[in-house]
């Protein structure tokens, strides 16, 4: 009976141990945490934006660099390098240009001198990405636009007149010398004062400059670099223009980019509007100085 009690109480301490034993703070095995495999960050690329330059009104290119990226040089092309001085020799291959002129012209256009183009073809202004010829019809000088082969028909048709300051063609007007450009001067002058037009335009502000520095001519402060220039040639025997006067407009090269093509259409308008006042006798010239003799140069009759 004894034994039966102790094993009946043996029973009863291991039922609660066991029971005891579920309400243990035991740590539970760990077991591993698989994990997906890490994606690999994607590379974030400089993004180019373009902002405008403050004077040049180009648009340039600047990398905004984002976390992450890399530095990258911006690769820019080299500029262009200005042609130097050429000697004559130089373009002996190509022909001059020829004058269209006539007496007593409404206006006489004078550039610098017959681009590398325009000596091949053996027209003024024939290089297609100048804007001379788009600017004389825009401005209202001629009623469709003409192509360069046709510039022979400027005096007969429109009262229009071509001519250089200097024969001799280049690529560019750096490869003529300051020399050069001031010797020509004087027979540019003379021609003038034969033909007697009522007003001359330089197609560009640099010739003008080459004419007043040969000339000497003091400009007030307030002279713009384009238009009415304030100084005139007076004709002793004039036919149907008693004076010439001389306006300065801006290159119509493709090449000169500080005038874009509507505004030197523009300014080719305001030329225009003074011939019509000249012929209708609403401006004045009385102030203009009068530019010195000029006959000492002497041109071939043709």
């Amino acid at each position: 009976m004894k034994e039966d009690m102790d094993d009946d109480n043996s029973t009863a301490s291991n039922l609660f141990r066991i029971s005891v034993s579920r309400f243990s703070f035991g740590s539970p095995d760990r077991k591993e945490v698989r994990r997906s495999p890490r994606k690999p960050s994607p590379v974030v690329r400089a993004i180019p934006v373009k902002r405008r330059g403050s004077e040049s009104g180009q648009e340039q290119s600047e990398d905004i660099k984002t976390a992450g990226s890399s530095s990258r040089g911006n690769s820019r092309s080299p500029k262009k390098q200005k042609r130097s001085y050429a000697p004559p020799e130089a373009y002996a291959h190509l022909r001059e240009l020829q004058d269209h002129l006539k007496q007593d012209l409404e206006v006489v256009f004078c550039g610098i001198n017959p681009g590398k183009k325009s000596a091949e073809i053996g027209h003024h202004f024939g290089n297609p990405s100048n804007h001379f010829w788009w600017c004389l019809h825009r401005s209202g000088f001629t009623d469709t636009q003409l192509p360069p082969h046709h510039d022979f028909n400027l005096p007969d048709k429109f009262s229009l007149g071509l001519t250089n300051l200097i024969d001799r063609p280049t690529t560019e007007q750096t490869e003529l010398s300051r020399e050069e450009q001031l010797a020509g001067v004087p027979l540019f002058l003379a021609k003038m004062a034969r033909y007697r037009p009522l007003i001359v335009c330089f197609v560009g502000i640099g010739i003008a400059k080459v004419v007043e520095s040969s000339l000497k001519v003091n400009l007030g402060s307030d002279t713009k670099s384009w238009g009415l220039r304030p100084y005139k040639m007076v004709h002793p025997n004039p036919s149907a223009y008693p004076e010439t006067l001389f306006f300065a407009a801006p290159s119509t090269s493709g090449l000169v980019t500080q005038f874009q093509r509507p505004e030197k259409a523009r300014i080719f308008g305001e030329l225009r509007q003074i011939v019509a006042n000249l012929k209708a006798g609403t401006l004045s010239t009385t102030q203009m100085m009068m530019i010195p003799p000029h006959h000492s140069a002497q041109i071939p009759n043709s």
